[in-house]
């Protein structure tokens, strides 16, 4: 191979490297960034008697509401619709698999779709829900190892 040749071949080689790099950087410059959003720590602190837990599960890497997770929406809209003192604090989680930044975003599109759901059952004004994400973080259970986790892919409803 000739000295031009080697010499062409080694400037595209650095070209193809600075654009896939420009790429990328654009990539994340257009990515939001979600921020940690955990519930009050108040709602920690309530008796046990004053909370509804209500638990919606999610398929791996998903924020659509399967049949089940309709059901669990509605028994909370239920819940809510017999006293209008109440309010909902939604909580949208996510396993251990994928960077911090995407399970941030899927626990946030998680909870948004829950409390998306509990408005349209006609039952529920949208003051009286509140909406958190916490992502892959939680304060009740230890980050090991990156799991795929189903008790993780949830979205938690406490009803108070």
């Amino acid at each position: 191979m000739s000295l031009i040749a080697k010499n062409t071949a080694r400037v595209a080689s650095a070209a193809a490297f600075v654009l896939l790099a420009g790429c990328a950087d654009m990539y994340q410059q257009n990515t939001p960034v979600v921020q940690y959003n955990p519930p009050s720590p108040s709602l920690a602190t309530m008796p046990v008697a004053d909370v509804n837990w209500f638990r919606v599960d999610f398929a791996t890497n998903s924020a659509q509401l399967d049949a089940a997770a309709r059901g669990a929406v509605n028994s909370a809209a239920d819940r809510l619709q017999g006293n209008s003192a109440l309010v909902a604090t939604v909580v949208g989680k996510a396993d251990h698999v994928g960077s911090d930044a995407a399970n941030m975003r899927l626990s946030r599109q998680r909870a948004q779709a829950v409390r998306d759901a509990l408005i349209q059952t006609g039952r529920v004004d949208a003051k009286r829900v509140e909406t958190r994400w916490t992502g892959e973080r939680s304060k009740d259970e230890p980050v090991l190892m990156e799991t795929a986790d189903a008790r993780a892919r949830v979205v938690d409803i406490a009803v108070h």
